[in-house]
């Protein structure tokens, strides 16, 4: 089985103090956390460029809870080698207090697993072991990077504000809907698909737009509930 090398990257900021694990409910995870098989690192940009960086094996048990800014890829590289080396035996959950701080964010995720790093870039991060001292860095400098690209993208929905008639015509036809739960969720579910495509737009400095894309993606949730509750 792959173990994490644990590296030796040259001498950074002491972020040992920026992990807020103990401010959240510790818990003990119903099932063993074998960080030695996988780990995932999420981030989610949220307001003031900062950003929120949880480690955990699955997704389900952080622990690592951080908040930094997005800009600063020399604090955000060790922070992000903690996550991907160090061992830890404190855990919380990500429900509510998390999730909440990560709904209606842009959110995405980095998953190590058996010694070979996936991202959710168009582009990879190699798992030669000589470049596991650079993975901290090429991630926080990916994060970084991938924040002005997504900022890049908003400006051209928000260009002469005909993006926005789009959305509430969105909006409009989420609303519109018949007593079939069932039907509702199918009938419009390339069109979900295409709408979820753009979770970019919750980082958009417009107001108008990035409220719209909000209740969309509320009524989105609305109808999986429904749907779910009767295909269950």
């Amino acid at each position: 089985m792959f173990r994490f090398k644990k590296t030796e990257p040259a001498a950074g900021p002491d972020v040992s103090g920026l992990n807020q694990i103990r401010k959240h409910k510790l818990i003990t995870p119903g099932y063993k956390q074998d960080l030695s098989r996988q780990r995932v690192i999420e981030f989610a940009y949220l307001p003031d460029d900062q950003v929120l960086l949880l480690g955990s094996m699955d997704g389900q048990y952080p622990y690592w809870v951080s908040v930094s800014d997005v800009k600063d890829t020399e604090t955000n590289t060790e922070i992000l080698n903690r996550i991907l080396f160090d061992e830890f035996t404190e855990f919380t959950r990500t429900w509510p207090i998390l999730d909440g701080m990560m709904q209606h964010r842009y959110r995405r995720r980095f998953c190590l697993r058996n010694g070979e790093i996936t991202t959710p870039f168009d582009y990879g991060i190699s798992s030669e072991p000589g470049q596991q001292a650079y993975w901290g860095s090429m991630m926080a400098k990916a994060i970084y990077r991938h924040w002005h690209e997504i900022r890049d993208l908003c400006r051209y929905r928000e260009l002469d504000g005909r993006y926005l008639e789009f959305l509430k015509e969105y909006l409009n036809l989420m609303k519109t809907r018949t007593s079939d739960d069932v039907r509702n969720y199918e009938d419009k579910r390339i069109l979900m698909k295409l709408i979820n495509s753009e979770d970019y737009l919750f980082q958009s400095e417009d107001e108008n737009i990035r409220a719209t894309y909000i209740l969309i993606r509320e009524e989105i949730d609305s109808m999986y509930r429904r749907y779910m509750s009767i295909v269950r």
